[in-house]
């Protein structure tokens, strides 16, 4: 026993009840007041009946509501989470939140409630950023959501640019008037000689 599959020990590999991969996978190692509290947001959020998109006071209404559902809760509020709250997918909330022209008359919604959801978006970036400002730990989770969420990207863009160094050189004759004239002379004519050299070899 012990083998491959048997999810004993292996080697100096680290065992099973201490593996934080296998444990947060376990359904019956749930912490029961993160599971409440959790159970709670997220049954308020399905209980929420859609703003009326042509009414600034009740968009921004939902989106303070969530706010406080989040502040009541110990919840930190998200991308899902409001796109929930405004009952929307969270692809309709990037778009609307970005400006992007595809949305500009989804669900006949008003300019000014449209500002407000800009808005309530930017406040979730300026949010998840001091999150990644604050984190103590690894703040890994806060980079994935920042790239799938607000378009951040963790790499490094390399720009090449070749520059052509071969210069203009001027005409021999053109150079030899120009010195010319600084001494007071004429530019003297340049001529070639052709002589045949024999190897004496």
């Amino acid at each position: 026993m012990g083998g491959k599959g048997s999810g004993g020990r292996r080697g100096s590999g680290v065992p099973r009840e201490s593996n934080p991969v296998l444990r947060g996978s376990d359904p019956s190692g749930v912490d029961a007041a993160v599971n409440s509290r959790v159970m709670r947001f997220g049954m308020a959020l399905m209980g929420m009946e859609p703003p009326d998109w042509r009414d600034e006071a009740s968009v921004r209404g939902r989106v303070m509501e969530f706010l406080g559902l989040c502040d009541e809760l110990g919840i930190r509020p998200m991308v899902n989470g409001l796109a929930a709250a405004l009952c929307m997918d969270r692809r309709v909330l990037w778009g609307l939140g970005t400006g992007h022209p595809k949305y500009d008359g989804w669900h006949q919604i008003t300019p000014s409630c449209r500002d407000v959801v800009q808005k309530a978006y930017n406040f979730l970036q300026v949010s998840w950023e001091t999150y990644l400002v604050e984190e103590k730990g690894n703040p890994v989770k806060w980079l994935f959501l920042g790239k799938n969420y607000f378009g951040y990207e963790d790499q490094t863009v390399r720009i090449q640019r070749r520059e052509d160094d071969r210069r203009d050189l001027p005409d021999p004759d053109e150079v030899a008037a120009k010195y010319a004239l600084r001494v007071g002379r004429e530019a003297p004519a340049l001529e070639a000689v052709v002589e045949d050299v024999v190897d004496a070899g």
